[in-house]
């Protein structure tokens, strides 16, 4: 993940991921330097929006946007919501975000109205802010445009001949941007090649890719298409250099390959977009515009791309990785848990660390989750179910504050829930 998504902690989708977060303070205090900063960012927002006119999704980019202090939930918007108390502050309106509305980069519902929303401070860096702005109003409009499916995150992208693949269609496809002419067409081969093979390994594999390939692998493509006023192809191979050196492709791995199908399919066949559907496959639609041409074997070509280099270092990575899965088995399934229940949750979280754990669920190392019973803060690791239906963590437990206490994790119920035998419930 290149250096903006510093910036982005995403809702994933899904019926657990409703929202609710704590409530701002009844003294809060809005910045002017963030208030020019918030207003500064809406009118590029209308730049680059306006500028797409719709082009590239059949339909304007262009809505209700807010921008969101997540420590204060001071919000900074485009116009007034009648019944919310904002106040008209210059060009914008200031106001404080309700504690049923989850702070994060991400479109959400309020008011009736969906928004994309921004956290703030936006990235310093001119073509990252524009990136995130598009991503994020590509996220608003994608209900109508084209809802990804719903289905079970890629878990087998921790392995290791799963991430091996991975790295090597990477860097297949950033020769495939980086060529022209026949050389692409070979490189864009190669890359399906490695894409095919990984994809052959596990079951389900390819519709688990590509729902996140539709959801967050368009909005970011649509983030360098529309915020890289120079060739998004540059900004795209060094994302896919980035990636080759990184942990947890899980649920970070699409912001890569996305934007790098999504520009070489611009290149092979220009009408790509307008015949997506929810379950298209990028990977199948670059090769239909390739003519279906037949892939080479992967053993023929991986040492091109580096395969030794890439095996020894997985190597090390996976015993790495095999030592912290059997810490996690030992810290959030073998010993004393506490159970939380989800129901209609809001999970804050980074997507470039989360780590599979088969077949108990997926651990996020770090997280905010709310839902009906209160706020749960974690630091070091929570064991979601793989049926997304309780959340655990180490059942050692102290009492201070107001709130419940173990190891790495902070829990404060609302009103009407308690902590007993090992689990969170209603009175």
């Amino acid at each position: 993940m290149h250096a903006k998504n510093r910036y982005r902690f995403s809702l994933a989708i899904g019926a657990m991921f409703g929202c609710a977060l704590a409530a701002a303070s009844p003294t809060q205090q809005f910045s002017s330097s963030q208030a020019q900063s918030a207003s500064s960012a809406i009118d590029e927002y209308r730049t680059l929006c306006t500028r797409d006119g719709g082009r590239l999704w059949g339909m304007s980019l262009c809505g209700p946007i807010m921008l969101v202090n997540r420590d204060t939930r001071a919000i900074y918007t485009d116009r007034d919501t009648p019944g919310h108390e904002l106040r008209r502050q210059g060009k914008i309106f200031t106001g404080s975000l309700p504690a049923d509305i989850s702070v994060a980069n991400t479109a959400t519902e309020w008011a009736g109205v969906r928004w994309t929303m921004l956290q703030l401070p936006l990235p310093p860096d001119r073509q990252q802010r524009a990136e995130l702005l598009m991503h994020e109003a590509y996220h608003r409009i994608q209900p109508h445009r084209l809802p990804p499916p719903v289905l079970p995150l890629p878990d087998h992208l921790d392995g290791y001949d799963e991430r091996v693949a991975m790295r090597l269609e990477w860097r297949a496809l950033a020769l495939a941007l980086q060529t022209r002419g026949q050389d692409r067409l070979v490189a864009a081969r190669d890359a399906l090649a490695f894409r095919a093979w990984r994809r052959k390994q596990v079951e389900d594999a390819a519709k688990r890719e590509n729902a996140l390939e539709i959801n967050e692998g368009l909005a970011e493509y649509t983030g360098k298409r529309l915020g890289d006023t120079t060739d998004p192809a540059h900004s795209t191979i060094e994302t896919l250099a980035s990636y080759d050196k990184r942990n947890g492709y899980m649920r970070s791995f699409a912001y890569a390959s996305g934007p790098a199908y999504g520009l070489l399919l611009d290149a092979l066949a220009p009408s790509w977009r307008m015949k997506l559907r929810s379950d298209s496959d990028l990977g199948a639609i670059l090769h239909h515009s390739i003519a279906d041409a037949a892939l080479p074997d992967v053993a023929s070509i991986r040492d091109r791309y580096g395969y030794a280099d890439i095996s020894k270092e997985e190597r090390t990575k996976e015993e790495a990785h095999d030592r912290q899965a059997a810490q996690w088995k030992t810290l959030l399934v073998d010993g004393p848990t506490i159970r939380l229940p989800l129901i209609h949750t809001g999970f804050q979280f980074d997507p470039r660390n989360l780590f599979a754990l088969p077949p108990s669920g997926t651990v996020y190392p770090t997280v905010v989750i709310r839902d009906e019973w209160g706020t749960l803060t974690v630091s070091d690791g929570v064991l979601v179910a793989a049926d997304g239906k309780t959340a655990s963590v180490p059942g050692t437990v102290s009492f201070e504050g107001g709130e419940y206490r173990g190891k790495g994790w902070n829990l404060k119920l609302s009103p009407g829930w308690i902590l007993r035998d090992g689990g969170v419930r209603r009175e």
